[in-house]
């Protein structure tokens, strides 16, 4: 049960930053580097904010607000295809670096003795308040599931699929790749605004490696479903299924490990290798099925 209760708690709080990976990964085919940043960014703002007597609902509302203007900042930077989404999302995370640390004046910020939207609920007990936790995820992730079903989520993915035709058809361009990424960068600060209160703190270094480790967990997801589906088109109900799916065995196969004593440092290169054979056992099938 402890294992049970230690995967449920880490994949709450990790969920809207994965479904953020997915959307950006998925839809508007860009792998975004300011994740990580933004992801401390929520932390920070709402810790901020928090600790100088602001109410968490207004830090709350700030964090989001300040995971937007990472997107925005993201999408200028790329602006016209002139710079790599890649290569822009590293130049963003470094800005986000200096910063997230200028915002909180020092490496960390403690929460322990702070009221948050999710104090009130632990006080009564920790079943309490991790449900409390899992509804304000669900409520993120669900907002953007609803947005990405309209028009809106239409354009989007004609942005990812092919830019140009949407151009030419008079839609404005860099408006969606805005939009896009300013949702993203906010479902990431969602989810490090999350951590922040669930662990106690914020920190300058909580974001490190984040993207890459939702990038594994949503793959990781989308393959399973493909194998037991047949399908790889996109649908939103599917990646929200899959990254909740690959988040859930990720920090299982985490907590199994650490259970086992396997040195920390070999943790992530273990779970890489098995991702690499796991990918290419599911991948293979699909080849065979297309050539035959």
């Amino acid at each position: 049960m402890e294992l049970i209760a230690a995967v449920l708690t880490q994949a709450i709080t990790f969920l809207p930053l994965a479904f953020g990976i997915s959307i950006s990964y998925m839809l508007l085919r860009a792998t975004d580097m300011t994740l990580d940043g933004s992801f401390v960014l929520g932390a920070a703002v709402f810790a901020r904010f928090v600790t100088a007597g602001i109410s968490p609902a207004i830090a709350g509302v700030c964090a989001l607000m300040a995971g937007g203007l990472a997107g925005i900042l993201v999408s200028l930077i790329q602006r016209g295809g002139r710079v790599d989404p890649l290569l822009a999302g590293v130049l963003a995370t470094f800005i986000l670096t200096s910063g997230n640390l200028i915002f909180m004046g020092r490496p960390n910020i403690s929460l322990l003795s702070q009221t948050t939207l999710v104090s009130t609920a632990f006080e009564k007990g920790q079943l309490a308040g991790w449900l409390l936790v899992a509804f304000y995820s669900t409520i993120f992730c669900l907002i953007a599931m609803l947005l990405i079903r309209t028009r809106f989520g239409l354009m989007l993915r004609a942005l990812g699929d092919n830019p140009s035709l949407l151009q030419r058809l008079g839609n404005p361009v860099e408006y969606y790749r805005l939009a896009g990424f300013a949702l993203t960068n906010m479902l990431a600060a969602a989810s490090g605004m999350l951590t922040a209160q669930t662990v106690g703190y914020a920190d300058i270094g909580m974001g490190l490696g984040m993207t890459l480790t939702g990038i594994g967990a949503i793959i990781l997801g989308q393959q399973i479903l493909r194998v037991i589906f047949k399908s790889a088109n996109f649908r939103v109900l599917a990646e929200f299924i899959a990254c909740l799916l690959g988040v859930l065995l990720y920090f299982l196969a985490i907590n199994t490990l650490l259970r086992f004593d396997i040195d920390p440092l070999y943790l992530k290169m273990i779970l890489g290798i098995v991702l690499i054979i796991f990918l290419r056992a599911a991948v293979n099938p699909n080849k065979m099925r297309n050539t035959a």
